[in-house]
């Protein structure tokens, strides 16, 4: 089954093998994005593909030497799209270290700050936002979808033949629509604390998400030489990155093709 590693090419025999790699990237890593909670060091490859790395703050090693602790890592993807979002909630589920977290927030929004859908997302520079952001706020975003299931047709009208194909009476979802399924939980985004007691009463964030290809490309990880896909894919109202582990694609996609996927969702601002 994918993860949200091997979605960039990532995969290992073994836990030794990847934190060797993992420590090794850290220290190659040249950029670094200061926050209150420590410093991101970003690690970019070739591809795209991005590992943020969460160091903490300097801790003294001894009396000549400091060092910092590697806390976590989240994978991401430099790709092409650029979404208008209005962001209304932040939050962290129990398991979050201070780099890590979710944003909330409505996809195309009007001048009152409501859009066409809400999503949710996993921040990848969650702690870059100030703590006392006011919200809603307006942010231009790369937002990026990994694949977790994933089904490719040539065409609109060969996902619309697979419709009516199936046969099960069932409505089906448009060839361009975006459903939040993560929201989809007995609370609302807005009766849920900055900081959860437990995952029950978070939001995820995952979707079901049909859309056209208008790119694509097939990438190598140099470090692995791992083989994952890359897509450019225009949904409801906004056209999103959609990566996928090699192992889900039966049939290449191309411009045109028509997907439809279950993913979950990264993002972070671009402005």
């Amino acid at each position: 089954m994918a993860s949200n590693l091997s979605t960039i090419g990532f995969t290992f025999a073994d836990d030794t093998g990847f934190e060797q790699t993992m420590v090794r990237l850290a220290n190659e890593a040249r950029e670094r994005l200061a926050t209150e909670a420590g410093e991101y060091a970003i690690w970019r490859s070739r591809t795209g593909a991005e590992i943020w790395f969460h160091l903490g703050n300097v801790q003294a090693r001894d009396a000549d030497s400091t060092e910092r602790d590697i806390i976590g890592l989240t994978p991401f993807f430099e790709g092409e799209s650029d979404v208008l979002l209005s962001i209304t909630a932040s939050m962290q589920r129990p398991e979050d270290n201070p780099f890590e977290g979710l944003q909330h927030a409505w996809v195309a929004p009007d001048s009152s700050g409501i859009g066409s859908y809400p999503i949710v997302f996993e921040a990848v520079d969650f702690a870059a936002h100030p703590a006392d952001e006011t919200y809603p706020a307006g942010h231009r975003c790369r937002v990026v979808a990994f694949c977790r299931d994933l089904t490719i047709h040539d065409s609109v009208e060969a996902m619309l033949a697979a419709d009516a194909e199936s046969g099960d009476g069932v409505p089906q979802m448009a060839p361009k629509a975006l459903i939040p399924i993560g929201l989809f939980a007995d609370r609302q985004v807005e009766d849920v604390a900055p900081v959860a007691d437990n995952d029950a009463d978070m939001p995820q964030p995952t979707v079901l998400m049909r859309g056209v290809v208008r790119d694509h490309r097939r990438l190598v990880n140099e470090i692995t030489g791992g083989v994952f896909h890359w897509m450019l894919v225009e949904t409801l109202e906004a056209t999103f990155d959609m990566l996928a582990d090699d192992e889900m694609i039966e049939k290449p996609p191309h411009a045109g093709s028509a997907i439809e996927a279950y993913a979950w969702m990264f993002g972070r601002t671009l402005g």
